[in-house]
C-alpha cells in the first residue's frame, strides 16, 4: 500500500480506494511527485464527496465552490476524471459521474521574469547558505522547485569546459547544465543532498517554493525566477531551441511562454515598419 508522510487521510473505505488507484498509477510508471499531487487532490474532494454514491452534480457543485485559478482547477479536474474512470474500469462503479465534467479553459500564461532587483534583494535577505543556493539555482540556472530539492553534490561533474550539473527533471529525465566554479563549490560543500529530508532522501518541492516565496515580493515566486533565466538566456543567444533544452522542456512551444521578448528586439521590429 502506498504511504504518504504528513498527509491528511480520507475515511477508511475511501482511503483504501485512493491507495489502490495510486498503486495502479505507480505500476504504470508515474513519478512520485505526480503520485503525491494526485493523492492530495483526491483526498481533498473525496473527504467530502462519497466516491461510490456521488452524482455528476455532486462533483460539479464541489468544484464550483472552489476559488481556484484556472490551472489549478484544470489539474484537479484531470485528477478527478482519472480516478472515476479507474473506478468504472475496475468494476467498482457501473457509471462514471466525472465523464462529462465541464472543460476548463485556462488562459495562455504570459512570461513574467522576476526583475533582477528582486533577485538581488532576495539574495540579501537569505537567512542561510541554503536559501542562497535556492535563489541562484532558480534565477541563474532555471531549475524547477523539484530539481532544486534534488540537488546533490554527487551530481556535480567535470566536462570539457569546466564544472557541470546533472539536473534530475520531470519524468525521470536528466539534463546537464554548465555551472560556475563558485556555484559548484556551494553544492560540493554538502555530502549528498544539499537539502536532505527529515526522514531520508531530500525535501519536497513545496519546501523550496515556500522559502523562495518568502524572499520575493508578492506575485513573484520560484517560477518567475525560471522565467528570468529563460528571458536572459534568450536575450544572449536568440536561440529558443537552446533555451528550451536548458530548461528541460519537451516542446519549444512551452519555452515560448517563459520568454519575455527583449525590448530592443521589439523596438527594432517597430522601427523597420516606420514610413520613410
Amino acid at each position: 500500500m502506498t504511504r504518504y508522510r504528513n498527509r491528511h487521510v480520507a475515511p477508511p473505505p475511501t482511503q483504501r480506494l485512493i491507495d489502490s488507484y495510486l498503486d495502479s498509477l505507480r505500476a504504470a510508471g508515474q513519478r512520485p511527485q505526480t503520485l503525491d499531487t494526485r493523492y492530495r487532490q483526491l483526498v481533498r474532494i473525496l473527504s467530502e464527496v462519497d466516491p461510490l454514491t456521488c452524482t455528476d452534480e455532486d462533483i460539479v457543485g464541489w468544484l464550483a465552490a472552489r476559488r481556484w485559478a484556472a490551472e489549478t482547477r484544470k489539474s484537479n479536474r484531470s485528477a478527478i476524471r482519472g480516478f472515476f474512470q479507474w473506478l468504472q474500469r475496475t468494476g467498482r462503479r457501473a457509471d462514471d459521474p466525472a465523464y462529462d465534467l465541464p472543460r476548463i479553459r485556462a488562459p495562455k500564461p504570459q512570461p513574467r521574469p522576476c526583475p533582477d532587483r528582486h533577485v538581488t534583494a532576495a539574495l540579501g535577505m537569505a537567512e542561510d547558505l541554503g536559501e542562497t543556493i535556492m535563489v541562484r539555482a532558480a534565477a541563474e540556472y532555471g531549475l524547477r522547485r523539484g530539481e532544486i530539492a534534488r540537488l546533490s553534490s554527487n551530481d556535480v561533474i567535470d566536462d570539457a569546459g569546466g564544472r557541470a550539473l546533472i539536473v534530475h527533471g520531470k519524468g525521470g529525465k536528466t539534463r546537464t547544465l554548465p555551472i560556475s566554479d563558485d556555484f559548484a563549490a556551494l553544492v560540493l560543500a554538502h555530502d549528498g543532498y544539499v537539502f536532505p529530508g527529515r526522514f531520508g532522501g531530500h525535501v519536497e518541492e513545496s519546501y523550496v517554493g515556500t522559502r523562495l516565496s518568502r524572499l520575493l515580493p508578492d506575485g513573484f515566486g520560484a517560477h518567475t525566477l525560471r522565467h528570468r533565466f529563460a528571458t536572459r538566456t534568450y536575450e544572449s543567444t536568440r536561440d529558443i531551441l537552446m533555451v528550451s533544452r536548458a530548461l528541460g522542456h519537451e516542446s519549444v512551444a512551452t519555452t515560448q511562454r517563459y520568454v519575455a521578448l527583449p525590448a530592443d528586439m521589439l523596438r527594432d521590429m517597430v522601427e523597420t515598419a516606420r514610413l520613410a
